[in-house]
């Protein structure tokens, strides 16, 4: 037996559409609604109204579809490593990197946070990144800083850093 077999259910009627119908009548006037709508006042402005709409909703889409690629919140060097790689031997480089002291004072105040904050969990400077900061007065500032450490664990804080006569330091 095949799908079509008609043993089981009985065949059915074909459906026809007499011409001249009610649905013969209905798409004339169902086609020309949208121009006895324009012809009025009030159907110009509500049809002004949905161009605008469909318009802004386009332009919206557009803009969330094509959105900004984030950039990194500081531009900053590692706090442990130098601008340039040592000429030393491999040992003294990985040391340096390693390390959470830092080679030459820090310049900004996301350098000391980050410096501080690292030595602070125990990890390489390089594993911390200052993320934002905040002014809280002309000479202080607050920096949040993350620290990647072992496993999952990514512990974060603000650290309030202050600028002295001899520069940035956490107090």
């Amino acid at each position: 037996m095949n799908a079509e077999s008609t043993a089981f259910r009985a065949s059915r009627p074909a459906v026809v559409v007499a011409p001249g119908g009610e649905g013969a009548r209905a798409a004339p006037w169902l086609l020309a609604w949208p121009m006895r709508l324009a012809a009025t006042p009030m159907g110009r402005r509500v049809m002004a109204a949905v161009v605008l709409a469909v318009v802004a909703v386009g332009a919206v889409g557009y803009l969330y579809d094509s959105a900004d690629r984030p950039r990194e919140a500081v531009a900053f060097r590692p706090a442990g490593l130098a601008a340039s790689t040592p000429t030393g031997d491999a040992t003294t480089a990985r040391q340096t990197a390693a390390s959470p002291v830092r080679a030459k004072p820090a310049t900004t105040a996301a350098e000391v946070a980050a410096a501080w904050f690292a030595a602070r969990q125990g990890v390489a400077a390089d594993k911390v990144r200052p993320l934002q900061q905040r002014k809280v007065k002309a000479n202080e500032v607050q920096v949040l800083v993350m620290a990647e450490a072992a496993g999952a664990k990514m512990p974060s804080r603000y650290v309030t850093v202050r600028k002295g006569p001899s520069g940035w330091k956490v107090p």
